[in-house]
């Protein structure tokens, strides 16, 4: 009989455990509250923020699939993914596309079908020419990402560094294109624009206004889902950080002059690489903002803090979409 009741409460348990895994409001609930509005959460302690510096990330349109980057300078950059199976989120792996070259940004389309990165891979066997630019692979029958592609407006002369979409199609990233040299220029990074034509291809690559782009380094785009919101890192005198971010809206085909996002989202640290997800309602971005050290100190408590989340490395917060679009 002790058997039978332990057995029923062992079944009972397993239940409960399932249930509370599969969030039947959103998958997506694992990774962000209810209750974030202006004040940044970080994402996913110690799952998907790690302390090891992951940058970026973007929400599949179900809610079931996150890819971000893990990259160590100079060393590697890699793209991660975690989907949502059979009621849990897997394990964080690299994309099987990913690994060999230096990939970086990944961006889903709002309509999920194309999972756009930039890289630094070859256009072809034999190029020596080891510039970054933006990447595309298209979501097969079974599911699978398919071999990537190289986007057509690619500047084989220039470095793209980040992309982003609007719910028609029209893309926006950041690239190095007034630099004299194809190495790398971070110090040169702008922000450009190609509109999507009615023939599916792309029209001509377009540098964004002074209300945008400055002297100053401009850099990760995120466009929101609708084309009217423009949300950038940048690196322009008078912020609260090494880099901040900014916001434009565009009104009437232009866009206004770029906004600091003030104290909160911004800190003393490096904020960039800000994502919208594919609903509009979270703007998610990096930084290298650091928690604050423990006041009880300890080897153990010493060494959390020190390789874990919020250590300075760079990790993923978000805010409430609406508390940015406020300040239209």
């Amino acid at each position: 009989m002790v058997f039978k009741i332990t057995f029923v409460v062992f079944l009972l348990g397993c239940f409960l455990q399932v249930q509370s895994q599969t969030y039947h409001d959103s998958p997506s609930d694992f990774f962000f509250s209810g209750k974030v509005e202006a004040q940044p959460l970080m994402m996913s302690p110690g799952f998907i923020s790690s302390g090891m510096n992951e940058c970026g990330g973007t929400l599949g349109k179900d809610k079931d699939e996150f890819y971000y980057w893990l990259k160590k300078e100079g060393v590697f950059s890699v793209i991660l993914a975690t989907r949502f199976v059979d009621g849990f989120w897997t394990y964080p792996e690299v994309e099987p596309f990913s690994g060999k070259y230096m990939d970086a940004s990944p961006f889903l389309s709002p309509d999920g079908r194309f999972l756009y990165f930039t890289s630094n891979r070859p256009e072809y066997d034999g190029d020596g020419i080891a510039n970054w630019n933006i990447w595309r692979c298209a979501r097969s029958a079974n599911d699978k990402w398919g071999t990537p592609q190289l986007m057509e407006f690619s500047n084989p002369n220039g470095n793209e560094i980040s992309v982003s979409l609007d719910r028609d199609g029209n893309i926006y990233f950041c690239a190095d294109y007034e630099s004299e040299t194809i190495t790398l220029e971070t110090d040169h990074l702008d922000i450009y624009f190609a509109p999507l034509l009615d023939n599916g291809n792309w029209g001509d690559v377009v540098k964004l206004g002074p209300e945008i782009n400055t002297p100053g380094v401009e850099q990760t785009p995120a466009i929101s889902p609708d084309g009217k919101c423009l949300v950038y890192s940048s690196a322009r005198p008078g912020g609260e950080g090494t880099a901040d971010l900014y916001v434009s809206f565009k009104e009437n085909d232009s866009w206004t002059p770029g906004q600091n996002l003030g104290k909160g989202v911004n800190s003393s640290a490096y904020e960039h690489c800000p994502v919208f997800t594919a609903d509009g309602n979270l703007l998610l971005f990096t930084s290298t903002r650091e928690v604050k050290m423990p006041s009880r100190i300890n080897y153990s408590r010493l060494k959390k803090w020190v390789l874990g989340p919020g250590n300075g490395a760079g990790d993923i917060w978000y805010v409430k979409s609406a508390s940015v679009l406020k300040r239209r």
